[in-house]
């Protein structure tokens, strides 16, 4: 069991650490007798309590695989010594069958470690309930009858593991009672705590079989390094980005280092929603929320907060300390302290992230972080308006009406006109916003189709300047382009990676 424990914490630990950071990102426990009491209005009262308390520290690396190690290491030791009684040394193969089982289970977003403490929770009082029954034979039925009762209130679907090891010390006729006991339970929970079927018999589980999804565990590193601040573990995998928001993330990081046009088209697919993520009725919950981090960064608090909110309300549990922690950010920029105060209030009352929200309390803030709210103030649209939340092209304008130096809406602008193919709208943008912001090949290359376009010398702009190498290739290009057939294969041979190639000849994915 001992080696079977390191080898679970090796795997989280090494190769599938960020959904244990999702999953504390997505929930919240706040020390308070309101949200304590909360508990009590769903059956497993205490292994939710406990579960949710001890998944509050999946915040820190390796307190996540270490947890999820010694509960399933706890949920071996328990039914060995329940099956060993039946089944002797024999007993270790339906352990492991067992504890794969559950740890296939953990591997899930939305499966919650309170579904692994019921089962150790139910097994436990068998184990409980074998020890009374040994010494007090004649109390067999009520300490059956209290056992179950028990069981399904701190344990919840523990209680079938409960029956399921009850059954061998008992008649018939007392199993019989006592699973009538369980069916009336849990068909009385449904109308009291006002819960669905299958949660009044299988609650707090939400699923029965998963396995490892290493695609999705991608798609979570990017989210949550980027979160952690520790974007240099991503620098290195840039090119290589594969899916929507792997690209998003890289794109941000890459503009952030104003390195996002030189490697705009480097990405392995063309589309705009590697700049921007849609907030839909089709789009998941894990890209809605990404969706406010884009925003916050460019500096459209009211996008961000949007995405935000419809982030957390989407989420497993309707909540989340990530989401809280944006929140409160978003307001201290706006400068509602009120509003900022409420969210940083419950983060107050948690363990994990209680230091960072009272430095942020408007009458305690430090240094630094007076210093950069100053600095994301100064990136706020001075005009607002009302539009669409797809409308990118003017929420970036009245950021850059506000501020031009806000060369991370820039790109953002610039890059998103190119993607569409927009030629006019880029020159347009280019020649209002860039000032002497030309120095990026992608850029000169396009402002060359549009001045061709427009049959102006090169460039049309005084203030932009293309060296003369640029011009000349765009005249290889060009002349290459309108050859006889075309000369696709040579031209992907020498131009594969210009703006030129990518404007005739890529397929653009829709929004």
């Amino acid at each position: 069991m001992i080696i079977g424990g390191i080898l679970i914490f090796l795997f989280f630990f090494y190769l599938y650490p960020y959904h244990l950071y999702h999953k504390e990102q997505t929930s919240l426990f706040i020390l308070s007798s309101q949200t304590l009491g909360e508990y009590l209005s769903h059956p497993a009262v205490l292994s939710c309590l406990i579960g949710d308390f001890l998944t509050q520290f999946f915040y820190y690396q390796g307190i996540g695989p270490l947890t999820i190690s010694v509960l399933l290491v706890l949920l071996s030791w328990v039914y060995y010594r329940l099956l060993y009684r039946i089944c002797n040394g024999w007993a270790i193969f339906p352990v492991a069958l067992i504890t794969v089982w559950e740890f296939g289970k953990l591997c899930s977003l939305f499966y919650p470690i309170s579904a692994t403490l019921s089962l150790i929770g139910g097994g436990l009082i068998v184990l409980l309930f074998t020890h009374i029954n040994l010494h007090f034979p004649k109390l067999l039925v009520p300490v059956s009858l209290i056992c179950i009762a028990t069981s399904y209130w701190l344990f919840g679907i523990g209680v079938w593991a409960t029956l399921l090891f009850m059954f061998s010390y008992l008649s018939w006729y007392i199993f019989l009672l006592i699973l009538v006991e369980v069916l009336c339970i849990s068909v009385s929970a449904k109308s009291r705590y006002l819960i669905p079927w299958r949660e009044a018999f299988l609650y707090p589980s939400t699923t029965q079989f998963d396995a490892p999804n290493f695609e999705r565990e991608n798609i979570l590193k990017y989210d949550c390094e980027f979160y952690f601040n520790r974007n240099n573990r991503l620098s290195n995998d840039g090119t290589d980005a594969r899916g929507l928001l792997p690209a998003y993330y890289t794109n941000l990081i890459d503009a952030k280092q104003q390195s996002l046009p030189p490697n705009l088209l480097r990405r392995m697919k063309y589309s705009i929603n590697g700049l921007f993520i849609p907030v839909a009725p089709t789009s998941n919950y894990l890209s809605i929320f990404a969706a406010n981090e884009v925003w916050f960064e460019l500096g459209d608090m009211t996008l961000a907060e949007h995405a935000t909110i419809l982030g957390m309300i989407f989420s497993p549990h309707n909540k989340g300390s990530r989401a809280l922690r944006r929140l409160a950010e978003i307001n201290l920029i706006n400068g509602d302290e009120e509003a900022a105060k409420k969210y940083l209030r419950m983060l107050q009352k948690t363990l994990v992230h209680k230091n960072w929200a009272t430095e942020r309390m408007p009458e305690q803030q430090s240094e630094k972080v007076k210093r950069w709210i100053t600095v994301k103030q100064s990136f706020l649209a001075e005009n607002d308006t009302i539009r669409h939340s797809a409308d990118v092209q003017t929420s970036l304008c009245n950021l850059l009406d506000a501020n031009s130096k806000n060369l991370l809406a820039l790109d953002y602008l610039l890059c998103y006109d190119l993607l569409q193919k927009d030629i006019e709208s880029f020159a347009n943008h280019f020649e209002k916003y860039a000032g002497d912001y030309s120095n990026h090949r992608l850029y000169q290359e396009a402002y060359l189709i549009y001045a061709v376009a427009e049959k102006s010398p090169f460039p049309k702009n005084e203030r932009i300047k293309i060296p003369a190498s640029v011009i000349d290739e765009f005249k290889q290009y060009t002349k290459l382009y309108q050859s006889e057939g075309n000369g696709i294969e040579e031209l992907k041979q020498k131009f594969d990676k210009t703006y030129w190639f990518y404007f005739h000849f890529a397929q653009r994915s829709k929004p």
